[in-house]
C-alpha cells in the first residue's frame, strides 16, 4: 500500500497558473467568501526510488484540476477548467520537468519524515475474565490492547485454535492523546473444561500474529475466593494450634 505524504509544494501550479492568467491566482485567497486550496500528495510506491506526485486544485469545495506525474497529464473536473487542462497538456515536456523538481523535493522530505512515520510500537495486551457464567448467562472475557502505534490493528478471538465470529464486540481504536492507541474486545461464551481461548493481535509492530492465551487456571473472582478461603484456613490453624498449646500447658502444669 503506498505511503502518502502532504507537503507545501505550491510553487509548481502557482507558476502554471500565473503563466495562464494573472487573475486566477487571486481566487485562492479569501475574497468575497470564496476559498481555494492546492493539495499536494507525494505517494511513495514501495520506496523513495519510486515516487508519484499528485496536485489537486480546489475552489469553493470543488476540484478543478488534477495532475498525476505518472500519467504526466492534467485532468479537468469542471467545464470551467477544461481550457486550462488543455493548455497544460500541450506542454508535456514542461510538465515532466516541473514534476521532476517537485518529486526531488518529495524525496528530500521523505528522507526526513518517513523514518518517523514508519516507526511502530508493540502493544501491551491483557486477556482476563470480567464475568462468570451463571445459569443461562454466559461468561465474558476482555482482550485489552494498550499503547500501540500506528493505529491500524486487528483483534481475533480463537477457541481451541478456531476463529470465533459470534458474540464478539469490539471498540474502535481509541486515541490516548499521546500518539498511542488502545482497543478492547469482549467475548461472551459458555466455558468448557480443558478448552483454550486466545486473543490474536495483528499489528505492524510484529511480522507475525501475536497470540495471548487466557489463564484459565483461576478467574479473578475465583482467585479472590481462594485467597479469602486460604486466609480463613490459616487463621483456623493458628487458633487451633494456640488452643492445643494452652491445653497442654494447663494439664502439664
Amino acid at each position: 500500500m503506498p505511503t502518502e505524504l502532504s507537503f507545501p509544494l505550491f510553487f509548481f501550479f502557482q507558476y502554471m497558473i500565473i503563466e495562464l492568467s494573472n487573475g486566477l491566482l487571486a481566487t485562492f485567497f479569501l475574497v468575497h467568501g470564496h476559498y481555494g486550496f492546492i493539495l499536494v500528495l507525494c505517494r511513495v510506491l514501495g520506496s523513495l526510488q519510486n515516487v508519484e506526485i499528485i496536485y489537486s486544485i480546489n475552489y469553493d469545495k470543488k476540484e478543478l484540476l488534477r495532475f498525476n506525474s505518472t500519467e504526466n497529464k492534467v485532468a479537468a473536473y469542471t467545464e470551467y477548467a477544461i481550457k486550462w487542462a488543455d493548455d497544460f497538456n500541450k506542454k508535456p515536456e514542461w510538465l515532466h520537468m516541473e514534476a521532476e523538481k517537485a518529486i526531488a523535493d518529495c524525496k528530500r522530505f521523505g528522507q526526513l519524515y518517513l523514518p518517523e512515520v514508519e516507526k511502530t510500537v508493540k502493544p501491551e495486551v491483557t486477556v482476563r475474565s470480567v464475568r462468570q457464567a451463571s445459569g443461562k448467562n454466559p461468561a465474558m472475557l476482555i482482550c485489552s490492547v494498550y499503547d500501540f502505534y500506528p493505529k491500524p490493528i486487528k483483534l481475533t478471538w480463537m477457541r481451541d485454535d478456531k476463529e470465533v465470529t459470534t458474540d464478539v464486540t469490539s471498540t474502535e481504536e481509541l486515541a490516548d492523546g499521546d500518539w498511542y492507541y488502545q482497543i478492547h474486545s469482549h467475548l461472551e461464551y459458555f466455558p468448557k473444561p480443558g478448552e483454550k481461548i486466545s486473543c490474536v493481535v495483528e499489528h505492524a509492530s510484529s511480522h507475525k500474529p501475536m497470540i495471548y492465551d487466557l489463564d484459565s487456571s483461576l478467574s479473578e473472582s475465583d482467585r479472590n475466593k481462594f485467597i479469602t478461603g486460604a486466609a480463613g484456613v490459616v487463621l483456623g490453624v493458628i487458633m487451633a494450634a494456640g488452643g492445643l498449646i494452652y491445653y497442654k500447658r494447663k494439664h502439664t502444669g
